[in-house]
């Protein structure tokens, strides 16, 4: 065999060599790569398992809370509604009342002031006779008899 076709022989075998050992460097390094790329991908797969559980525990809170505040909220509406009827018939009690008590309180009022404008009248007439006169003012005094 001819040197130079050797030599290419030779060189293309060192070639593969080459090649081969590079490949299994970079194989090993993938490797490497990989199963730490696996292992941080299980911490994070037990990572999220544990934060699915509290949030699902979470989730259950919220929905015990949002039914409680529910319940509360029916006992509420419910309260309302009984104070809404108490309301209701004290208005009711409250207008009876007053349609009772009103309509007698005024006529004693009226009563009251035509007594007091009669007791006045019959005053200022008895004044009168006897001679004495009331000013604006207020204070009465004797008639003089020059006044006439």
């Amino acid at each position: 065999m001819p040197v130079p076709l050797q030599v290419a022989f030779f060189l293309a075998c060192v070639a593969i060599v080459l090649f081969v050992s590079a490949v299994t460097v970079l194989s090993i390094l993938v490797y490497r790569r990989a199963s730490s790329a696996a292992r941080q991908l299980e911490e994070a797969k037990a990572d999220l398992k544990q934060l699915m559980q509290d949030s699902r525990a979470m989730i259950q809170n919220v929905t015990l809370l949002s039914a409680r505040a529910n319940q509360q909220l029916d006992e509420l509406d419910k309260v309302v509604h009984i104070v809404r009827g108490w309301s209701e018939r004290a208005d009711q009690v409250v207008a009876e009342v007053s349609a009772a008590v009103e309509a007698p309180a005024l006529k004693i009022a009226r009563s009251l002031r035509m007594l007091h404008q009669t007791w006045r009248l019959i005053v200022d007439a008895l004044a009168e006779d006897s001679g004495e006169t009331k000013h604006k003012n207020g204070k009465t005094r004797r008639k003089d008899p020059k006044e006439g």
